[in-house]
């Protein structure tokens, strides 16, 4: 992004890299799977006390399974994020030069929807 200060053309603070989603949703009956891949550009132009932040790379998939019933449904759901095991850091983040972000997960939700 091109936002910066007008009388001395630096860079503004916390401006968000360059970031895009592409991904697919299969469905079948009651299944459904979605692989993604997150791309995110190095961002490098910077505020003077800011770092700068490389770009990156993730591939999440989810899944889940639907039980319908008459006035319920139960839904079992599997998320898996980061699977390369990137190791990323968020422009964004406040602590980002202390701390990464997350590396690779598993995360298992039972869901009950009344309706």
């Amino acid at each position: 992004m091109n936002a910066q200060l007008k009388e001395s053309g630096t860079p503004l603070p916390r401006i968000p890299p360059l970031r895009g989603h592409v991904g697919l949703d299969w469905r079948f009956r009651g299944l459904n799977i979605r692989p993604e891949a997150v791309l995110v550009k190095d961002q490098s132009e910077i505020f003077p006390t800011e770092t700068r932040t490389a770009g990156y790379a993730l591939f999440n998939v989810v899944g889940s399974y639907t039980i319908p019933r008459q006035h319920y449904a139960q839904i079992i759901s599997v998320n898996a994020f980061n699977l390369g095991d990137r190791l990323y850091r968020n422009h964004l983040s406040f602590i980002k030069d202390l701390a990464p972000e997350i590396g690779r997960g598993v995360r298992f939700t039972y869901t009950i929807r009344f309706f």
